[in-house]
């Protein structure tokens, strides 16, 4: 099973403007904006490998090799687009919604065969099945939970800060990386 990003969220979870109050620099000082922009971006990467999750929607595709009882994937779910495969005569087909049930409340999420059917037969090959599905709490920071936009303000506050930047383990970075705990998927 492989599970790859097939585009980038359209925002961040932490807005620009978010993130220069954090840091007090005014909001038409544009001098750190690139800057402040991939620093955001590695923050919220970094969080959502620590957790698990996605935060902010984004298109994802898991392929297969065959159907197995439930397909595993990301957390959350908020929808699933297409289920394709490769049937016994080496022809791409889409499965019909009805067919199956995409699981988007349990974390992570999964699709199954909906009740009283059954996956199709598929091609005897690699990589004959694929599920497009979106991954994320919703389109924009709004959606993301409190926790995790707390994490990466202050993850950049000691990142940025220099008064702030030492190489030991303080009280207030071991509150940050706590920040997540309620957050991880495990399983």
């Amino acid at each position: 099973m492989t599970t790859r990003q097939v585009s980038p969220p359209a925002v961040m979870a932490v807005t620009l403007a978010e993130a220069k109050a954090q840091l007090r620099i005014e909001a038409d000082d544009t001098a750190f904006d690139a800057q402040l922009a991939i620093w955001i971006a590695g923050i919220t990467r970094e969080a959502e490998h620590a957790t698990g999750r996605a935060f902010v929607n984004r298109a994802m595709r898991v392929t297969l090799d065959a159907f197995p009882d439930a397909i595993r994937l990301s957390a959350p779910t908020f929808s699933v687009e297409s289920i394709k495969f490769v049937d016994a005569n080496d022809q791409q087909q889409t499965l019909d919604p009805a067919d199956y049930y995409a699981d988007t409340v349990t974390e992570p999420g999964y699709a199954i065969a909906a009740s009283g059917k059954a996956w199709p037969t598929t091609a005897a090959r690699v990589n004959v099945v694929t599920v497009d599905y979106t991954a994320g709490y919703g389109p924009d920071a709004t959606t993301v939970p409190d926790a995790a936009r707390l994490y990466i303000l202050a993850r950049l506050a000691e990142l940025w800060d220099p008064i702030v930047k030492e190489f030991k383990e303080t009280v207030r970075s071991n509150f940050v990386g706590r920040l997540l705990d309620s957050l991880r998927v495990y399983g």
